[in-house]
């Protein structure tokens, strides 16, 4: 059934640019014919036939050249990484396979190999494998060893060996498609029916590609054992996770201020080994995703792979993969930050670089500062108490949270408490922390905490409470503020200026 499906998934490529060539045959073929009897119709049926046929040869003749110089990530070498190598080599040759010509590192968590080859995938070129640097920093080397023998088994199987040309197909398929996405009636005719083609055999490619997963999944486990290849499928999905939120949560927090941390390698293992997060990954690793796989996934659902190898011949794990994989590459954590900044943007590369610590503290600063800016508008912060010891409450309320229609002064007052509190607390965070008397402090457990020097740190919240209650009274924020040093009519400013 596999080799049907590949076979049918070959066919069906190989005949897309004779479907192509036979439509446009037949558009000049009727071209020729009406020209002989009625050139009015000839031209009549020109209008509509021409710019299809011209449409379809020119996205079947448009050339994708696609080459491998251009790879985001380090290459790193025998001599530079020899631990790393002598890995891949190894498990390349109990897989069968010849070893890549080139590994690099990037900054993703996944791991791939290509093949650059000639004569149709009949003559390799050249190998390459990319080897995420998260991956290493949160596997152990027994899961890292089923990662690695997975991506190897694709050599063994010889599923790279078209797929340079399987892309192009897919792409020239798409473009045909996309190009007689039109309004005209005959355009839509024909692209409905190019449609009813490229499902197909999207439906068949997408097929192979899950049947090859799953057969390098087997390599995996042979080469690994069952226990690893199962449970670094278990932990990528929980690594890809965290990385996500590490990169959102804590590498970009400084990103509109103009900063970012000086060491992303030191921050990301700060975050897999803190205790809390820890158990958040376990709670992942026991509850994988229940996405369902579709037809058009190129990988089964990790829970339908993991199924499969516990289904199969169970293979022991070699001693000694409990350990952790960075100890196979040298410098794991600059090798993360080296790779990261190979697909960074020309922006990032103008940011200034600061340690995680100072990142925190001016990322919040500047994101409170912002929002400061928006609730004060072009009052000060001593307008704005004032506007509440008047009982206008509502003017420093959320604009997107209205009272119900009818609504007294009161009524409106006490609607607007809870959004009152939460804009005036961002006004008094920023007016502290510029003073100096208030700060945000790195947390890899959970948000970045506001803490306030004593003894105003047992006042603050009371004072806050007291000033946006329906029956306001400002006069202990106001204490509170003069005794911090937030200098009369506070504003806050964007520019951040640093000893």
């Amino acid at each position: 059934m596999k080799s049907f499906r590949g076979l049918l998934a070959a066919v069906l490529l190989a005949g897309f640019p004779l479907l192509v060539l036979a439509f446009v045959g037949g558009i000049v073929t009727l071209e020729v014919l009406a020209l002989q009897h009625n050139v009015i119709a000839a031209v009549k049926l020109g209008i509509i036939t021409v710019p299809v046929g011209w449409i379809l040869l020119k996205t079947l003749l448009t050339v994708e050249r696609v080459t491998d110089d251009d790879v985001p990530g380090v290459q790193v070498t025998p001599e530079s990484q020899p631990a790393l190598w002598a890995l891949v080599r190894e498990l390349a040759a109990e897989a069968g396979t010849r070893p890549p010509d080139e590994i690099y590192l990037d900054p993703d968590v996944n791991a791939a190999v290509t093949e650059r080859t000639s004569w149709l995938g009949l003559r390799v070129l050249r190998r390459r494998m990319i080897i995420g640097v998260p991956l290493i920093m949160g596997l152990r080397q027994d899961q890292f060893r089923a990662v690695l023998a997975h991506e190897l088994g694709h050599y063994s199987n010889k599923d790279t060996r078209f797929a340079a040309l399987t892309y192009r197909g897919r792409k020239s398929i798409a473009r045909v498609v996309n190009g007689l996405d039109r309004d005209g009636y005959f355009e839509r005719f024909v692209g409905w029916l190019f449609k009813q083609y490229a499902k197909l055999y999207f439906v068949v490619s997408m097929s192979v590609c899950r049947a090859q997963e799953l057969a390098a999944d087997a390599v995996s486990a042979r080469l690994a054992g069952t226990d690893a290849a199962t449970s670094a499928l278990r932990e990528i999905e929980a690594l890809a996770v965290t990385w996500r939120f590490f990169m959102n949560n804590y590498a970009a927090i400084g990103w509109d201020a103009g900063y970012l941390p000086d060491r992303f390698g030191e921050g990301y293992r700060a975050l897999l080994t803190d205790p809390i997060r820890a158990e958040q990954m376990d709670e992942m690793r026991r509850n994988p995703s229940e996405d369902e796989t579709s037809r058009w996934d190129t990988h089964p659902a990790t829970r339908e792979r993991v199924a499969t190898l516990e289904a199969g011949t169970r293979i022991p794990v070699r001693p000694g993969g409990e350990r952790p994989a960075t100890e196979l590459l040298t410098g794991a954590e600059k090798m993360l930050d080296e790779a990261l900044f190979t697909v960074f943007s020309d922006e990032a590369h103008t940011k200034r670089r600061t340690d995680w610590q100072s990142l925190v503290a001016i990322g919040h600063r500047h994101a409170a500062a912002e929002a400061a800016a928006e609730v004060l508008g072009e009052r000060t912060l001593d307008m704005a108490l004032d506007l509440l010891d008047a009982g206008r409450h509502e003017e420093l309320a959320d604009p997107d949270a209205a009272p119900p229609a009818g609504a007294g002064p009161r009524a409106r007052r006490e609607f607007a408490v809870v959004s009152v509190r939460r804009r005036l607390a961002v006004v008094v965070h920023a007016a502290l922390t510029d003073v100096g008397a208030g700060r945000w402090s790195l947390s890899w457990s959970g948000p970045a905490p506001f803490t306030v020097d004593e003894p105003l740190d047992d006042r603050l919240e009371p004072a806050l409470d007291q000033a946006t209650a329906a029956e306001s009274d400002t006069a202990p924020l106001r204490a509170l503020l003069t005794a911090a040093g937030v200098p009369a009519g506070y504003r806050p400013t964007l520019t951040l200026v640093r000893s």
